[in-house]
């Protein structure tokens, strides 16, 4: 059972060579995006402390501000490498710097090995509650605070700005259309897909241009394109309608998952998942103590 991680990353280095040193077993690679826009110190630690891993590879970084395509453009680069190595993997697995394994590695291979051959990707048509078909039909500019969408309601302190707003709306097309012959599904940006999967994916990408473009200014597209091109793939009917990574929202309107900490350990210790996220050193740093000595350690 070979199996990939991509990982991307932006901060905490500590953590995420803590997670590599974790998942790292044989048969095991992993494909590590840091963003662009991280420090080079960084980047550069990273480097320096994963460099006698031969089964680890950085990939090409991009800038990846929140809810852009450069998230995607990142994941999709680890794909190519995956691709490029020619080596076959029985599944590659999308996790973040922040993330951590619940389970043994022998547990998750057991998993996978009982499982092969099932996509395991969260994805459900759209519309549905949080998931409007505004996201695609929007046009969304990253930036500070969560970016900008048009169309939208905005307020301006400025009537010059105002103005300009306007102007805009009426010269942008109100609503993007979708290429045609695409059922549209919407899910978890954190996934689990087979070997051949990815390649589908990495051939798709490469002959599809115009249908990748098309998710450039849209909204969190990291919870859009990969299960529009499962759910319109010949996978479709080997998904499975689940991510393997446990995590809580502290409310509907969140922009982020919660950090998890001491006082959630009962529940990530049952629940069945196998990886867990976000866990944020700098503001508990106990509870991936507690993770190593009383699940892994245990299993």
């Amino acid at each position: 059972m070979k199996i990939a991680y991509v990982i991307l990353a932006h901060k905490y280095p500590e953590q995420l060579v803590r997670l590599i040193h974790k998942l790292n077993t044989e048969d095991v690679s992993f494909f590590i995006h840091i963003d662009k826009k991280a420090d080079d110190k960084i980047y550069h630690q990273v480097l320096t402390q994963l460099k006698d891993f031969p089964n680890v590879s950085f990939i090409k970084r991009h800038s990846t501000a929140w809810g852009s395509f450069d998230i995607v453009k990142a994941s999709l680069e680890g794909i190519k490498s995956i691709v490029e190595t020619g080596t076959y993997f029985d599944y590659v697995i999308y996790l973040s710097g922040q993330d951590y394994l619940i389970k043994s590695n022998e547990q998750i291979k057991k998993f996978f090995q009982e499982n092969k051959g099932k996509e395991f990707i969260q994805c459900f048509p759209l519309p549905t509650p949080g998931y409007s078909l505004t996201r695609l039909e929007c046009w969304y500019f990253p930036g500070k605070n969560r970016g900008f969408r048009i169309p939208g309601e905005h307020k301006f302190k400025s009537r010059i700005n105002s103005f300009l707003y306007s102007l805009l709306i009426l010269l942008v097309p109100k609503r993007r259309k979708f290429p045609k012959g695409f059922a549209l599904y919407g899910g978890s940006a954190f996934w689990c897909l087979t070997g051949e999967s990815i390649k589908w994916i990495n051939d798709f990408v490469k002959q599809n241009p115009k249908f990748v473009n098309r998710f450039n200014y849209t909204y969190c597209p990291d919870e859009l394109f990969y299960q529009i091109l499962i759910a319109n793939s010949p996978f479709k009917e080997n998904t499975i309608n689940t991510r393997l990574t446990y995590l809580e929202w502290p409310n509907v309107n969140a922009f982020h998952p919660k950090i998890l900490e001491k006082n959630d350990f009962d529940k990530i210790r049952e629940s069945e998942k196998l990886f867990a996220r976000k866990f944020d050193m700098t503001i508990d740093p106990d509870i991936l103590n507690m993770i190593d000595k009383m699940i892994l350690s245990q299993s």
